[in-house]
Parts: C-alpha cells; sequence; structure tokens
C-alpha cells in the first residue's frame, strides 16, 4: 500500500434483516415483507457515479438470489463485490461447519450473479468477535484474502482487536483484516465509520478522524447499509434503544458523504490494498 485512500463499504441487505429480533429474524417471513434493497442501494451507486468513487459491496447471499440484476448493477459499475453471509448469521452463534455451509452458499449465489471471484467477507453485525475466532482460519479455507468483521469496541468486539490493517496468521495462511474507523463516543470506544454513533457524531469529528487517519499513512474505512439513505424506509416496530441505533441521525447520512466524497474519492478495499502489495500493513 502506497497512499492512504479513504475506503468505502456497503453491507447490502434489506431493511428488515436485524439480527435477534422475534420478527424480523426470521427468513421464513422475510418474502412478506417489501423490499427496498434494490433502489436504496441504486441510490448509494448514484452518490458514488457523482464523485467517480469506488466502494466494496458486502452482498448477503439471500439478496443476491433475489436481487442478480441489482449484484450485476454493482459490478458493471466497477465496485467490488464482498460476502456478508447467507441467511444474515451471527457468526459467532454458528458452529464451524454451520459457518462454513453459510459461507459456501453464500458466495455461490454472489458468484453466480456478478461472475467474478469473490474473496473479501464481513460478518454480520461485526459477528466474528476476536482474533481467536476459528471462523478466520475458514475463510483462508475457503480462498478469502481479506476480512473486515474485527470491532474494537466492547462489547460487539474486543479491545484488542486491531485498529488498523492487520495481517492475520492463522494455521491455514495469511488475511488481511480492515477495521473500520474508530474513535470515542461520550469518552467511550465507538465506532466513527458507521452506524448510529457515527450518524449521531458531529461531522466534524468524524472528519476530523478521516483525516488525521490518512495523514498518518492509514486506510479510513467507512460502511453504510442502504437502508440509510432510504427516504422511504417502512415503519418498524423495535424497542426504544434499538430504534435508536436504527434510526437515529440517518438524515445526516446522504449530505454527510456527499461532501466527505467531495474532497476524497473512495476506494474499495481491493484497491486500497491490491493482492501482493501490503506495504505498510502492520503483522
Amino acid at each position: 500500500m502506497s497512499v492512504p485512500r479513504l475506503v468505502l463499504t456497503v453491507d447490502v441487505e434489506e431493511w428488515f434483516h436485524v439480527c435477534g429480533h422475534p420478527t424480523y429474524d426470521v427468513p421464513e417471513r422475510w418474502e412478506t415483507f417489501p423490499s427496498r434493497v434494490a433502489c436504496a442501494t441504486d441510490r448509494v451507486l448514484g452518490l458514488l457515479a457523482k464523485s467517480s468513487s469506488r466502494a466494496t459491496f458486502f452482498v448477503l447471499g439471500w439478496i443476491a438470489r433475489r436481487h442478480p440484476a441489482l449484484v450485476r448493477r454493482i459490478a458493471a459499475a466497477g465496485h467490488e463485490i464482498g460476502c456478508h453471509g447467507d441467511l444474515h448469521r451471527r457468526a459467532f452463534t454458528m458452529t464451524a461447519e454451520e459457518f462454513r455451509e453459510d459461507l459456501k452458499a453464500a458466495r455461490t449465489s454472489i458468484e453466480d450473479a456478478c461472475g467474478a471471484p469473490v474473496t473479501a467477507y464481513r460478518a454480520p453485525e461485526w459477528s466474528l468477535r476476536s482474533t481467536a475466532s476459528p471462523h478466520l482460519t475458514t475463510l483462508v479455507e475457503e480462498g478469502f484474502r481479506v476480512d473486515s468483521s474485527l470491532l474494537a469496541v466492547p462489547p460487539i468486539g474486543d479491545i484488542g482487536n486491531p485498529l488498523r490493517p492487520t495481517v492475520l496468521t492463522t494455521t491455514a495462511g495469511e488475511l488481511l483484516e480492515v477495521p473500520p474507523l474508530v474513535g470515542t463516543f461520550f469518552g467511550q470506544p465507538a465506532m466513527l465509520g458507521g452506524g448510529w454513533t457515527a450518524r449521531l457524531s458531529r461531522e466534524a469529528r468524524v472528519t476530523a478522524a478521516v483525516e488525521e487517519t490518512l495523514g498518518r499513512g492509514d486506510c479510513p474505512l467507512l460502511y453504510l447499509h442502504p437502508w440509510e439513505v432510504d427516504a422511504e424506509h417502512p415503519p418498524m416496530s423495535l424497542p426504544p434503544v434499538a430504534r435508536l441505533i436504527h434510526f437515529g441521525g440517518r438524515g445526516r447520512v446522504v449530505p454527510r458523504l456527499t461532501r466527505l466524497l467531495a474532497r476524497h474519492r473512495s476506494a474499495s478495499l481491493a484497491e486500497a490494498f491490491p493482492a501482493g502489495a501490503r506495504r505498510g500493513v502492520a503483522a
């Protein structure tokens, strides 16, 4: 890696893909909910096109099977396609075999849709949890080169997780871990690269963290979901805290992202970390 780049990632999932919710986390019910992922993702594609930016789109296998044309549009626009699992299951809840089968099912569906190999992975809800996860070895065994699933923000992830791009060594080989941008929120470790803490933080704080990371030669990684930019997001029945996490600050996402991309054209993971060029990446 030579010149540090702003890296943007998108978790391509529906508005109802909420882990652990008794109403929404039921795959058998998903077909009964209105689909919004295609139009919302198209809005993200439009924002990126205006600044000639690129991103990595982590797609659910379930989405790829139902919206293959969407996956093809993302790839045709020059973006990298990654894997977000198959049925949006938290990785730490799965056995080794369940994780492998979920991974393989997702990759098959995504590659069938986009017609290209998929070598980058992100677990739903950053759910690999720590560098001790045995699933990291499975990723290498299945041919994945890059992971972006570890968050150094308790209780979601171990406080000792990497804060910058790091090459992890597993029993099956090396895996490049690229974590999201982390800072503080009311004095506590928090995600500034995306999610509700980023949306509710002052824009100046997030921008300063991006500039500081670029200045020290690292690549700040940001992420968003298509439903965060959907002006016609369906109503949801959520408890107060979950409602804040899902809806808080959503109206800030598009204008903030537009201003940021006007200053820094974003890159995909594949562009920022090309295979065989990991100079400057921690080991």
